[in-house]
């Protein structure tokens, strides 16, 4: 168990090279939530542990930048007026560099990622723009675009590379960088509910990949989903050549009050190679990780009878079948997951709140 006094909730886990785990999450004190990070070593022991940013701030993702700082993406104040601190700090935990992206508007962050040239994308949702909406149906509302933020390498310079548009409501959780059709792209993974076919008014909220251009001119579109239902992403990894090199995406489909996890796989030219909704328990996903030989990891919130939530980890084959799963919670207990990490020698590592 880790943090400080008061309640701690668990967001985010990345494994280091050597073996080495960072945790991330927030920790409320007093009425007063600020993002907490921990360092510890491969059993579990602390190696040093901090609080970051300032209060009312909440942690959304850790990653390691091209030279193996950590880069942390948390989300300042409340919802509606929520702005976006990019983070830099070294594997000391001391502070490198610091970013509160300028904004008029609401913008959450989701996921951050550095690319090959150092740039950093943060992917997320913000307030609607009605000038990207003009002939959107009206109900329901118009709720938040799918954007991308670019912030430079120094910190110092961000813009909006990609504001989606056309949609009540979406997300991005992961972005990635390729090479599609010959060119360097960018992939913007998440949900939204803008029609397959810009031509019709049918809006289902659906997974789905968007290639950009490093200028931000989009490309190819794809979307999964089960008809008459709601899709909802999670996150986002990179499966490796051992799998079919591409990417898996994992979140939730809804139909009424059920809920049942849902993953949609890609091939790196974007084909789609694997798409299910996996058991008959009621998940929600979570997060999710790849083994160099294959399996999938796939950690989830199983909704129980009285309304309170356990961890369920899931692996499963690379097709999808499941190979077995397990339960994480205490019987009273609203317990829920925040990451699952494979670890080196072939350990897994689930972060949660209990």
């Amino acid at each position: 168990y880790y943090g400080v006094d008061g309640n701690q909730e668990g967001i985010d886990m990345l494994v280091n090279p050597d073996g080495s785990m960072i945790l991330l999450g927030n920790s409320t004190p007093r009425e007063i939530t600020f993002a907490f990070m921990v360092k510890i070593d491969p059993l579990g022991n602390v190696l040093w542990q901090r609080q970051l940013g300032a209060s009312n701030e909440r942690a959304a993702d850790v990653e390691l930048d091209n030279q193996g700082n950590l880069i942390v993406v948390s989300n300042i104040g409340e919802e509606d007026a929520s702005r976006i601190r990019i983070l830099k700090l070294d594997q000391q935990g001391a502070g490198v560099d610091s970013l509160i992206i300028p904004s008029d508007e609401k913008q959450v962050a989701r996921a951050v990622t550095q690319t090959s040239n150092n740039n950093f994308l943060i992917a997320g949702y913000s307030a609607p723009d009605p000038a990207k909406n003009p002939v959107l149906q009206i109900p329901p509302e118009d709720e938040a675009d799918i954007i991308v933020l670019q912030v430079d390498p120094a910190m110092d310079v961000s813009k909006i590379l990609l504001r989606q548009g056309g949609e009540h409501v979406g997300s991005a959780v992961k972005t990635f960088e390729t090479i599609l059709g010959g060119s360097p792209k960018y992939l913007i993974c998440g949900d939204s509910d803008r029609p397959i076919d810009n031509s019709n008014n049918t809006y289902r909220r659906t997974l789905e990949v968007i290639s950009i251009t490093p200028d931000g001119d989009q490309g190819l579109r794809r979307s999964s989903g089960n008809i008459n239902q709601i899709q909802i992403a999670a996150t986002a990894v990179e499966t490796p050549v051992s799998v079919v090199e591409g990417y898996l995406l994992v979140g939730t489909t809804y139909s009424g009050t059920t809920s049942n996890l849902y993953i949609t796989q890609y091939t790196k030219d974007l084909e789609k190679r694997l798409d299910k909704t996996l058991t008959d328990r009621r998940l929600e996903g979570v997060s999710a990780d790849v083994t160099d030989t294959g399996n999938f990891y796939i950690l989830a919130n199983e909704i129980l009878g009285n309304n309170k939530r356990d961890m369920y980890l899931l692996k499963l084959e690379s097709d999808g079948t499941i190979i077995e799963g397990t339960s994480f919670g205490t019987s009273e207990g609203d317990d829920t997951g925040g990451a699952v990490g494979v670890l080196p020698a072939g350990r897994t590592a689930v972060l949660g709140t209990m």
